[in-house]
Parts: structure tokens; sequence; C-alpha cells
């Protein structure tokens, strides 16, 4: 019996995704399960993983900037929330970012018997990549109100932002997810780069420190003026800042950040989209 391959010149149309993808939800569901099930089946604790690392890691950060660092960064008394819950926010969203990105870079080499062999439109390959981690990132989510009721005992109806924020960043990783993953078939470097890179993002975000540390060590000039205004180009950045707003300050949003940010993930999207569908009859050829 020959095999199927996906090299349809129908199938390079971009416009075709949304329908694709609407045809291929059960192969979509079916892959996002099997990764949910491949990381927690042998794990004795299973979800309680999603909990247990980054409570861990907020720990162990609390720790440097109360003790280690104290006399070098800026007072924490000012701050809208406690340094916990800080910490907390930053790290459950940037582990959803990472994990969707490096597992989307990789997903269609961990799928190339799938990927040569059936034909289905090979977008749902990293998009589930991008998906399965949020199962993580609600249990991490849950974690984080939770320490934030005990510890300052409000939520902020503002919160309900997040029906906007989260999918802008959801659509800057699926977006960099269909880019990386593509490059990743002709260049097998891609991994190793997108790994520094997500380890310099980690820093470069704020992730476990307020961007408020950012604008405070401009103004007294332990950075550049201009610093800043290079820091906040980073998207993530933008994200990660307003996502503390609505959830722990009970503030709206920064409108240019989220206008911004927003602008970014569609160009981003719809840039690796375009890639991905215009190179996916030929990823058959390279794995």
């Amino acid at each position: 019996m020959s095999t199927i391959y996906y090299d349809s010149d129908k199938q390079k149309s971009v416009l075709q995704v949304p329908i694709d993808l609407i045809k291929a939800r059960e192969i979509l569901w079916g892959l996002v399960w099997r990764e949910i099930k491949a990381r927690y089946r042998y794990a004795v604790l299973g979800f309680l993983w999603a909990v247990i690392e980054p409570v861990t890691l907020m720990l162990l950060l609390l720790f440097v900037f109360s003790f280690v660092f104290k006399q070098r960064i800026p007072s924490t008394e000012n701050l809208n929330s406690p340094m916990a819950t800080q910490i907390l926010c930053g790290l459950i969203f940037w582990q959803y970012f990472s994990t969707s990105i490096s597992s989307a870079t990789l997903s269609l080499i961990n799928h190339q018997n799938l990927v040569k062999k059936v034909f289905f439109p090979r977008e749902v390959v990293p998009l589930s990549s991008v998906i399965y981690p949020i199962v993580n990132l609600s249990i991490g989510f849950v974690t984080l109100i939770l320490i934030h009721l005990i510890l300052q005992k409000n939520i902020h109806l503002h919160i309900l932002w997040l029906i906007i924020i989260f999918p802008v960043l959801f659509m800057l990783s699926a977006g960099l997810g269909f880019i990386l993953s593509t490059g990743h078939i002709h260049f097998r470097d891609i991994g190793n780069m997108v790994n520094i890179g997500l380890t310099f993002g980690f820093y470069a975000s704020p992730v476990f420190y307020p961007l408020d540390w950012v604008r405070h060590a401009c103004e007294n000039q332990s950075l550049p003026s201009w610093f800043y205004y290079i820091y906040i180009l980073n998207p993530m950045a933008c994200i990660l800042t307003n996502l503390r707003e609505v959830i722990l300050y009970g503030q709206a949003p920064n409108l240019t950040f989220l206008i911004y940010s927003a602008v970014i993930s569609m160009i981003c999207s719809l840039t690796g989209v375009y890639i991905f569908r215009r190179q996916s009859a030929t990823f058959s050829d390279y794995l």
C-alpha cells in the first residue's frame, strides 16, 4: 500500500488553515491528551508537580531577595502585593510560555512517524504542544489565587481582563511555535538555540521581579535611561506586567502594553501560520 504524504497544493493555502483545524479537532485533542498522559503517567505525585515546581522556585527566589540580596534591591514595602505572589505570578505564566515554545519546537521531530505517514493538517502538532501546558498553568493559577487570598484577601473584577490578556500570550506562543518547529525541521541547531533563548528570556523578562525595579534602576542611573524603552520592546515584559496588574494589583492593564503585545502576537501568529503552511508539504523530506 502506498504511503500518503501531505503534499496537496490545496493544503498550501493559509486560508485553508481554520477549516482544516476544525476538521482535525479530534486529532488535535488526541495529541493533547497523549502529551498529558505521557507527562504524568509514571509520576507518583501526578498533577501536584504543577504546584510543587513553581512554589519551590518561588520560595527559593523569595529567600534570595529577602536575605541574600536584600541590601541591593529596591524596597519591597511599596509593592502593590507581597513579593511571594509577585514571583509566583510571573513564574506560572513564564513556565507556560517556556514549556509551549520548547515542546512546539521539537514537536514535528517527536511525532515524525505520524507526520510522514498520516494525512492531516500539520499545524495540530505544534498547536497541541501549546495547548497541553494550559493544564499545568490552570493548576498553578488556582494555587496563585489561593495564596493571594490568604495574603491579601481580595480579588478584583479587573481579573476578568485575563479573557483578553491570555489569548495574547497564547497567540505569541503558537506563532513562535509554528516558526521554530518549521526551522527545527531544516536546522536541528534551533532546538539548542531555543533553550539558550528561553534561559536569557527568563532573566530579561520581569518573571521574578516587577517591571518597576527596571524603571527604578533607570531613574537612579544604575542603568542607562534608554534601557527601559529597549526592555519593554520584549512583548513578554508587557504581558507579564499586565498579568500582575489585573490579578494582583486590582488594576486595569496598561493599554499601551496590551495593544503593543497584541499587535506583536498577531503578527507573530500570522507569520508563523504562513511559514508553516507553505513549508508543510515538504516536511516529510527532512524527517
